[in-house]
């Protein structure tokens, strides 16, 4: 994935959920957990994921995203 554009900003687990859909539409997306982050670095485990998606999808994962969150 190239020009990664950040659509979504959550738990893991609704991270996961969005990923998820998105893959259903045929849109690849990447999640970047904080959480998972700190848990490797040492950290307690928690904090923000955060998921992107490739300049190319952008319009349809925006409106995937968008009825995600209502």
């Amino acid at each position: 994935m190239s020009d990664l554009i950040l659509i979504f900003q959550g738990t893991d687990t609704e991270s996961q959920i969005l990923k998820h859909q998105l893959q259903a539409k045929g849109i690849e997306s990447l999640i970047k957990s904080e959480a998972n982050s700190a848990a490797i670095a040492g950290f307690g485990a928690f904090g923000l994921s955060k998921v992107y998606i490739s300049s190319g999808d952008q319009e349809l994962a925006t409106e995937v995203a968008k009825t995600f969150q209502a």
